[in-house]
């Protein structure tokens, strides 16, 4: 074998001993998003003590938009646990984001989340889904589904874009009530839609922060039964 081959075949076996002890990695961190783990505290919001067509208290103080408003409890039939949602309204506001922030929402390192949600409308968009670990509003995980392009992704936000380095094909219906779960540990993310796990993520970025729901663009959508175990 000539010096030049050897070099390669080394150079190959030191990618390969690499991307197996990421792959190790990998699956631990993951292992350890889905465990579960005996959780000693649970917050959760059903939107029903609020005054209907109202903003809840504390949560104006708690949101992204520039636009007031744009989130309430409502009366809605079609509640998970009746009679009210929180419902995020299209307005008028430009930005390509929103974010309610649960009001005294814990720093989250690990936790199970999850939230009933229902797209109504959305001319732009057709997106909404649960923030993890927010710091800031250009500093956080985004867990969306997306019912205009049929995907469910985990994105990373930054100042400077928005990378969903994990996405999936999905059946998310406008018009109908789907539930999203995150298990998250460490460097551990695992994305559910309707109980089925469609997302193992491992991302080393925003270890601990906030949790919220999130909207795009234009649209409508309604949240219920919010619930953090942590």
């Amino acid at each position: 074998m000539s010096k030049g081959t050897s070099v390669r075949w080394s150079k190959k076996r030191r990618y390969a001993i690499a991307a197996i002890v990421a792959s190790i990695g990998i699956a631990i961190a993951f292992y350890n998003s889905i465990q579960s783990f005996n959780y000693k505290n649970s917050k959760d919001w059903d939107f029903d003590s609020y005054q209907n067509n109202t903003v809840p208290q504390y949560f104006s103080d708690s949101q992204t938009d520039t636009q007031p408003g744009l989130w309430i409890a409502k009366s809605e039939e079609s509640a998970p646990s009746r009679p009210n949602v929180l419902a995020k309204l299209p307005g008028s506001d430009s930005l390509d984001y929103h974010i309610q922030l649960m009001p005294d929402s814990p720093l989250i390192t690990s936790a199970e989340i999850s939230v009933k949600f229902k797209i109504i409308s959305g001319e732009k968009a057709q997106a909404a889904g649960i923030v993890l670990r927010f710091i800031d509003k250009t500093h956080y995980f985004v867990l969306m589904a997306d019912a205009k392009s049929s995907r469910f992704s985990l994105c990373k936000v930054n100042p400077d874009f928005v990378v969903c380095n994990y996405e999936r094909p999905a059946q998310i219906s406008a018009g109908q009530w789907h539930t999203i779960k995150a298990n998250i540990s460490g460097e551990g993310i695992g994305g559910y839609i309707d109980e089925e796990m469609l997302i193992k993520a491992n991302n080393q970025y925003y270890q601990t922060g906030q949790v919220g729901l999130w909207t795009k663009k234009d649209t409508q959508a309604y949240f219920d039964d919010f619930k953090i175990s942590y």
